[in-house]
């Protein structure tokens, strides 16, 4: 009769498991992670940006400062239109591209700002609840004139999503 009981109990949870269509592994219940689907990275974010010591940056974003973006993220992870950032500064909408990857949650985004200026977000962590975490934003990205502040910026940052 034990043995009846162990056995249905395997049977149970290897049939939840077969069934588990979260992007938690272990039954939608803190297990690994990092993965996530597109429709978890798209949406309102707020990021919120604390300068480092690591450029001799000047006249850059205040530590504190919150950046906030629209992000639409498709199936293969790629970031597309009409993603969007709003600068702290002047209110301005800018263009944001770049790829979230899907099933480790690594972004890498690029804040566009006038023509030949940007910012990029590497590395960092989404997660499926809505955090990014471990980020570095650098102005300017590589290949482009900076957007705030001159001698090169670098931050880092944490994000919320909001919507």
């Amino acid at each position: 009769m034990r043995l009846r009981s162990v056995i249905f109990s395997i049977a149970l949870v290897a049939a939840a498991a077969g069934c588990e269509s979260s992007s938690d592994p272990i039954l939608g219940v803190g297990g690994g992670g990092g993965a996530l689907t597109a429709a978890e990275a798209s949406g309102d974010w707020s990021i919120t940006v604390t300068k480092t010591t690591n450029l001799p940056c000047s006249g850059a974003l205040a530590s504190g400062q919150v950046i906030t973006a629209h992000l639409s993220v498709l199936a293969d992870g790629s970031v597309t239109t009409p993603s969007t950032w709003r600068s702290p500064t002047s209110g301005a909408i800018q263009t944001l591209a770049g790829s979230v990857n899907l099933s480790s949650g690594a972004v890498d985004l690029t804040f566009g700002s006038s023509v030949g200026t940007a910012m990029e977000l590497f590395p960092g962590t989404m997660t499926s609840s809505g955090t990014i975490v471990g980020a570095t934003l650098t102005d300017p990205a590589p290949g482009s004139a900076q957007v705030f502040g001159t001698n090169g910026c670098q931050y880092t940052a944490t994000g919320s999503k909001t919507g």
